[in-house]
């Protein structure tokens, strides 16, 4: 088969990782040396690539394989820049966007956020998007301001015409996150036969799960955890089992179990109340697309 480069370009805590992992254990495929190569996110903010090179480098342990697979979900939001600097760049880009509903998305990215340490553990929803509204226009357009993103990251619709518009319809795989979470095997097994991949052999694991959001005992070692795995992401990637060893002794030691971000209904409302016009907006153009709406935005 032709050479494709295939790129998880969306969402943030939409399963976009165990979509990559479960992808990456196709034999025909070689996925990046780590997951986020972010080699087009520059194009996101108006500045230029690396060399083509640095982009061949992240898939050098398997060169002649077929299919090669990175994702990044941030690239989703850079819109008609990102797609026009892949079309320019990859063999035929093919773009997987895996859409969460806004509201739970919302949640699980703030509750992400502060897992990074990137917030005080005691800041709450409703401080943080008052944070976010102060902020504005300015939300997304600079990576300082990317945490932010809860709410201007589910307006789905803001973006999904460019890469249409730019790569072609046949070119955007949507995947819902909850066809994810309900039957992620086969949703494995479909993306791997629109990239031209042979589905039946997808590893008989299915869909892995990974890149949970999971609470943490003491802030020193979190911080230590999180440089360390970024530090050694390129090695970890060439031993998925090791890693996810790994990470459940990690577990055991600073792990601590989440109940859920405390959120009330009304600030639930105020999320929903938030999407309903970018979620009609969505509905609209799937509709004109003849793409099946998934139950949350029927």
């Amino acid at each position: 088969m032709e050479r494709v480069d295939a790129v998880i370009a969306g969402v943030n805590k939409a399963g976009t990782t165990s979509l990559f992992v479960s992808l990456a254990e196709h034999p025909d495929v070689v996925a990046s040396a780590i997951k986020e190569t972010r080699y087009f996110l520059p194009a996101r903010y108006g500045e230029p690539l690396e060399p083509r090179s640095v982009w061949d480098g992240y898939f050098a342990a398997a060169p002649d394989r077929p299919v090669r697979l990175e994702a990044t979900p941030s690239y989703f939001y850079g819109g008609a820049a990102v797609a026009r600097a892949m079309a320019e760049v990859l063999d035929r880009p093919r773009v997987v966007l895996v859409l969460r509903e806004p509201v739970a998305r919302a949640i699980s990215f703030f509750e992400y956020q502060k897992v990074r340490l990137r917030f005080p553990p005691e800041l709450t929803i409703e401080a943080y998007l008052a944070e976010a509204d102060a902020l504005g226009d300015a939300v997304g357009r600079s990576p300082g301001t990317e945490k932010y993103m809860a709410v201007a990251g589910g307006r789905y619709a803001d973006w999904l015409p460019e890469w249409w518009e730019t790569l072609g319809r046949d070119a955007v795989r949507i995947v819902w996150f909850d066809d994810l979470v309900a039957d992620g095997a086969a949703v494995v097994r479909d993306v791997a036969a629109w990239l031209g991949l042979d589905p039946e052999r997808v590893a008989d694991a299915g869909l892995r799960s990974e890149n949970r959001t999971t609470g943490f005992s003491h802030a020193r070692l979190q911080r230590f955890a999180l440089w360390a795995h970024d530090t050694a992401e390129r090695w970890l990637r060439r031993v998925p089992g090791f890693k996810r060893w790994l990470r459940s002794i990690y577990f055991r030691i600073n792990g601590k179990a989440r109940s859920g971000p405390a959120v009330s209904e009304a600030t639930r409302a105020e999320l929903a109340r938030r999407f309903a016009a970018p979620n009609a907006r969505l509905a609209a153009l799937l509709a004109d697309a003849g793409i099946e709406a998934p139950a949350w935005l029927a």
